[in-house]
């Protein structure tokens, strides 16, 4: 009996690579658990290949655990521990060496610092809902200590989680988009629910098809629509603002945008020849 194809983007396996959990589910010449690597810059670039001149998969962010199976010529193969998102990340982005997450980024984007001090030259920029440790919660001229040495404002930071994910995707309005974009300098459609979600602390997957078929209860056609329902297109997602509004990154404006829903149904009619709703989800 053959084995079941199972989703490259979601589970990491190749002809001879795969992770060790997969070793009844997939073929290959062997099975590995990963070493756990951290993210060490602000944003790494993932993609589906070892090399640079392809559209972009994905981005993982400051502090996000990669478990890597593989490395050769400067690229680690792995899948995030965060939303479970596989693909070739450059080595020179990550590290082996640890730090517990404390914290997470609450301001939509902040700098750390080499030192306690706003006027030093930031060492690099962090975005919402990047992994922090925090060395203890005393502030220094309003600073935190991290563990690798680096220093974050205090108030950039925290444990809590917001309620409303909509009014957390707000935040992004105007950001450029960005195909495989996860941040306000650059995100796509599914980064911005994806990343809304995660700062009510829910975790969702990261491509509009994989979010279809996992959030929410689809709505009847006689249903009002309202404030935090999800639209899903053929290959596109947003948040309805409220009965008639869409927020939603975008290629068209090439931004995050606040269209009418009606609008965007006719945008995406002249793009494909299937429904262009494909259908409005609740949670």
């Amino acid at each position: 009996m053959s084995k079941a194809k199972l989703d490259k983007r979601l589970h990491a396996y190749r002809s001879d690579i795969a992770n060790v959990s997969l070793k009844d589910k997939v073929t290959a010449e062997k099975y590995i658990t990963g070493t756990k690597y951290q993210v060490a810059v602000g944003v790494a670039p993932l993609f589906n290949q070892p090399e640079q001149n392809i559209p972009l998969s994905n981005q993982l962010l400051y502090g996000e655990y990669f478990n890597v199976f593989d490395v050769k010529n400067g690229w680690a193969w792995g899948q995030s521990l965060k939303d479970g998102y596989v693909g070739y990340c450059p080595l020179g982005n990550i590290t082996p060496d640890l730090h517990e997450i404390t914290h997470h980024i609450s301001a939509l984007s902040t700098h750390i610092y080499p030192n306690p001090n706003f006027k030093s030259i930031p060492v690099d920029r962090l975005h919402m809902m990047s992994d922090v440790s925090v060395v203890e919660e005393k502030q220094t001229e309003g600073f935190f200590p991290l563990a690798d040495g680096n220093w974050i404002y205090a108030t950039h930071v925290s444990k809590d989680f917001g309620k409303d994910p909509v009014s957390e995707a707000l935040k992004f309005l105007y950001s450029p988009y960005l195909w495989g974009g996860r941040s306000n300098a650059g995100i796509d459609c599914s980064g911005l629910v994806q990343m809304a979600f995660a700062t009510i602390g829910i975790s969702v997957p990261r491509d509009a098809d994989l979010q279809e078929k996992e959030i929410g209860e689809i709505l009847d056609e006689e249903q009002e629509l309202r404030h935090g329902d999800i639209a899903f297109f053929p290959g596109h997602v947003g948040f309805m603002l409220d009965d008639m509004h869409l927020l939603h990154a975008n290629a068209h404006h090439m931004r995050v945008s606040v269209d009418p829903l009606r609008e965007v149904i006719d945008v995406v009619s002249f793009q494909t020849d299937e429904p262009p709703l494909t259908c409005i989800k609740r949670l």
